[in-house]
């Protein structure tokens, strides 16, 4: 079992409400705890290895408009899914692997 961190943006548009709803379903099926209080912000404990979260929400999500990066707080471990437009991110996270 292991503790990730997940942060996202997801584009405001008409499929915000069903897309977000995909995303915190996806984390919350994945996760036997998670903690959710603060907004486009949740920390999760999951069996799942980071490569299988990513994948699964990457499956929810629109990977050309909206962004999520999902990591591991004990480790030098982190996924960058959807769009991104600064890649600072890759400099000040190297250990970050684009999905």
């Amino acid at each position: 079992m292991a503790t990730y961190w997940l942060s996202f943006r997801l584009q405001d548009d008409s499929t915000y409400n069903q897309r977000y709803k995909d995303l915190t379903d996806t984390v919350q099926r994945l996760s036997t705890k998670w903690w959710v209080e603060a907004s486009s912000f949740i920390v999760f404990a999951s069996a799942a290895d980071i490569d299988k979260i990513a994948s699964e929400i990457a499956d929810v999500i629109y990977v050309d408009t909206d962004l999520v990066i999902v990591g591991m707080p004990d480790f030098k471990s982190a996924r960058l899914i959807g769009h991104h437009e600064d890649d600072d991110i890759f400099e000040l996270m190297p250990f970050i692997k684009k999905v």
